[in-house]
């Protein structure tokens, strides 16, 4: 796609419906180059590790939106059309290739197993982390300070949205899914595996903001982001649904996001944060093996591995 709206770019003239058309004829190309690399080349990708690197680096390609933005003379927005229309096309391609894998799309339904009180203390669980996201309870309740221009909200939230969508679907669904049919005559012990491989990979995904913070900064948002990665997974697995937890995680990010501390790991770490990271974490692994261990929370696992194997 880069390589395409750089040839595109002699194009492109100073009126906006000139940059449009020249953008639609370029993604119209893109599509047409890229259905035969998918059939031919992804399709026949065997073995878990591949089609999970795979999968990494086609929803990762958002990165190429920031080139074709700039080359077609938008600025690199969430507000500006092309970025939501780009989003929208690698999910779209992402979802097609899935497809031809043979994994079961995201569906909107929760399994018929499920024990809402259960779930209600997972997501409790889940939701502990605004009190690190925020800084402090108190900030939280009672001096939450957006401060922000009202005209940034839009792209805030529509940050933030991507962010959850994007990860959630890289480890709760492009992970965790291939995961779950490992070779492992025991569906708990393969259910553990699978939630301990996806949610390390999930904590160990933050180590590329080393460069933008301490190393014990870095190593605190691991093993706080391997926690709730647990929880988050228990929650998939268990309802069978992974909307529950992509608006779990943008309802987590947008408190932190916007507040004057810019978030928890943006600083230096106070000792309330230190502490809190770990308590919280051992509060999500108790209810995570606690779930685990409930008979009626199997039963809705097991009713997602059916589902999972029905294809």
């Amino acid at each position: 796609m880069t390589a395409i709206s750089i040839l595109a770019h002699p194009l492109i003239g100073t009126h906006s419906f000139q940059k449009w058309l020249v953008l639609i004829i370029s993604f119209v190309v893109f599509i047409g180059a890229i259905i035969p690399y998918i059939q031919k080349v992804l399709r026949p990708t065997a073995g878990i590790t591949m089609r999970i690197l795979t999968s990494y680096v086609l929803i990762s390609s958002f990165t190429f939106i920031a080139i074709t933005s700039k080359t077609f003379g938008f600025p690199f927005s969430y507000t500006v059309p092309l970025v939501p229309f780009a989003i929208i096309l690698i999910f779209g391609i992402l979802m097609y290739v899935m497809k031809l894998w043979g994994y079961r799309l995201p569906r909107w339904g929760i399994n018929s197993k499920v024990n809402y009180w259960w779930l209600f203390l997972a997501i409790i669980t889940a939701l502990l982390n605004w009190g690190l996201t925020a800084g402090s309870w108190s900030r939280l309740f009672g001096h939450f300070d957006l401060a922000v221009p009202q005209t940034a909200i839009v792209g805030i939230v529509l940050t933030i949205v991507w962010t959850g969508l994007k990860e959630e679907f890289m480890f709760r669904y492009l992970t965790l899914w291939p995961l779950l049919m490992m070779k492992i005559k025991s569906d708990k012990t393969r259910v553990l595996v699978a939630i301990l491989i996806s949610s390390t990979i999930f904590g160990l995904y933050h180590a590329s903001n080393v460069g933008h913070q301490s190393v014990l900064e870095t190593c605190l948002q691991i093993f706080a982001a391997f926690g709730v990665g647990m929880v988050f997974s228990v929650i998939t697995l268990y309802t069978g649904n992974i909307w529950i937890v992509v608006a779990l995680h943008s309802m987590i990010d947008l408190i932190g996001y916007p507040i004057t501390n810019s978030g928890p790991f943006s600083g230096s770490v106070s000792a309330y944060e230190i502490e809190f990271i770990i308590i919280t974490r051992i509060i999500e692994l108790v209810v995570v093996f606690l779930m685990l261990g409930n008979h009626r929370v199997q039963a809705g696992i097991k009713q997602t591995l059916a589902n999972i194997r029905a294809n």
